[in-house]
């Protein structure tokens, strides 16, 4: 094997990953609740003989994908069902595969008169899923999450909280997290809830641009270093060829 050419493999195999993970996050930049993912880059070593992991022979990189759950802006929007989260809780969601957990809070009521998430998911209460009371009423819903019509109370926002949410949640598609096993949810006790507003998402468009390009210029480079690879042992196979 040419482990120059393998390494340099490994290395454009990285950076076109990441291009597609900061591709991604600039395209959720105004996604409600949206949280950055990350890459961390990690040595592969390999034993040149077995290509058994060992300490002795770097020959490559490889990646692994990470969440920045760092607060959004809050903005207003004026709609009673809209919630923002000041603080680390997540809502809770009941979804066909099972229990998630989102940031955002553009919430909806379906036919049934059950909450909502924008994707048609339960929001969870306090007693399961939350069934509004067939009244004319405006929900209010307070920063404790708790929800009324009118003076009377009828159910609140089960919210929940990680002490390391990077490692207790992966991401299931742009703006819901699943459970890795890592760490079981804890009753939030020092978050607001605000009504009517959002949390934008936590993505810097011109940094996460600057990344990019930075990227793609690493790529060109690892380009031009497996070109310059290939013809040094196109040079080495001729003369070998030449001997025979």
């Amino acid at each position: 094997m040419n482990y120059g050419l393998y390494t340099a493999f490994l290395g454009m195999r990285a950076r076109q990953r990441t291009l597609e993970v900061q591709a991604n996050n600039i395209a959720n930049a105004s996604t409600t609740g949206f949280k950055a993912e990350r890459l961390n880059y990690a040595a592969i070593e390999a034993d040149r003989k077995s290509g058994i992991s060992t300490q002795n022979l770097v020959a490559g990189v490889s990646t692994a994908s990470r969440f920045e759950f760092s607060e959004g802006t809050i903005q207003q929007t004026g709609r009673s069902l809209d919630v923002a989260i000041e603080g680390d809780a997540f809502i809770q969601i009941q979804t066909p595969r099972g229990t998630r957990y989102t940031r955002a809070g553009n919430l909806t009521l379906n036919n049934a008169g059950q909450l909502v998430n924008h994707q048609g998911d339960l929001v969870i209460g306090e007693r399961g899923a939350i069934t509004v009371p067939n009244d004319k009423g405006e929900i209010s819903i307070g920063e404790d999450g708790s929800l009324a019509i009118g003076n009377q109370q009828f159910d609140g926002l089960k919210l929940v909280r990680f002490n390391n949410p990077a490692a207790a949640l992966t991401k299931e598609g742009d703006t819901m997290f699943m459970l890795t096993g890592a760490e079981q949810p804890q009753q939030a006790v020092n978050s607001r809830v605000i009504q009517g507003s959002l949390e934008s998402s936590n993505i810097n468009s011109i940094t996460e641009m600057v990344a990019m390009i930075n990227n793609q210029r690493e790529f060109e480079n690892l380009q031009k270093n497996v070109s310059l690879l290939m013809n040094d042992l196109g040079r080495k196979i001729a003369g070998e060829i030449g001997k025979l």
